[in-house]
């Protein structure tokens, strides 16, 4: 049995081989090669992004999604492990990058909340890279049901204009929900308008065009998480 140690090499892919002298003095040949790669360095990862699936809502740019386990995704160094890491300390989630670099991450469950989530990447080598910028994501897995819609003052017609009554066919309704999320208006359960709040929350939404009769008006709102 023998081991032997190299003089320092600096990175880089290497063929070794051993030859063997017996106490007589016969030489070998040289053995067959053992390809080895020294690897002392990895770069630091760029901030992970929010899977399009997971990035719920109206936009799948805005960080913002009801999915409680979201998946992140990046290019890391070729075969390297990444770990998933939420507000600097908590690991939640660990995959490995494909030949290519490229990795899918998805975080254990999480509640409500604002998060800060970045990744490390450690190669096949054991080199470990520092944790990469952050990326904030608000997880929101609730909405508030709307009040009632007024019908707007200009919209009811006549002596009263609090009596609900109108020679308007295209009545328009007001009211306050989530900041930018749509209002979706519907007339005895079937959609005839919808529009998107203020950021205030305030918002106004005006119906398609409707026949004499009296009819029932509620509204649904559908935030940014979707």
């Amino acid at each position: 049995a023998y081991a032997v140690t190299p003089t320092a090499l600096s990175d880089g892919a290497y063929a070794f081989t051993v030859k063997a002298t017996d106490n007589a003095g016969n030489a070998s040949a040289a053995s067959a090669s053992l390809s080895v790669t020294i690897d002392t360095a990895i770069a630091s990862p760029a901030a992970p992004d929010l899977d399009p699936a997971s990035d719920t809502g109206s936009s799948s740019l805005d960080d913002i999604t009801k999915t409680t386990t979201p998946t992140f995704s990046g290019t890391v160094e070729a075969n390297a492990r990444v770990d998933l890491y939420k507000d600097g300390t908590t690991l939640v989630g660990t995959a490995t990058a494909n030949g290519a670099g490229a990795y899918s991450v998805t975080s254990s469950a999480q509640t409500a909340g604002v998060y800060v989530f970045t990744i490390k990447a450690t190669d096949p080598a054991g080199n470990v890279t520092a944790a990469s910028l952050g990326l904030s994501v608000t997880i929101d897995t609730t909405v508030a049901i709307p009040g009632t819609p007024d019908l707007d003052v200009d919209s009811d017609t006549g002596p009263s204009n609090t009596d609900n009554t109108t020679k308007t066919t295209t009545p328009t309704f007001s009211g306050t929900i989530e900041p930018y999320a749509t209002v979706k208006l519907y007339k005895n359960g079937v959609q005839v308008g919808n529009a998107t709040a203020a950021d205030t929350g305030a918002y106004a939404v005006t119906s398609s065009a409707l026949v004499d009769g009296q009819f029932s008006f509620t509204v649904k709102q559908v935030d940014l998480a979707g």
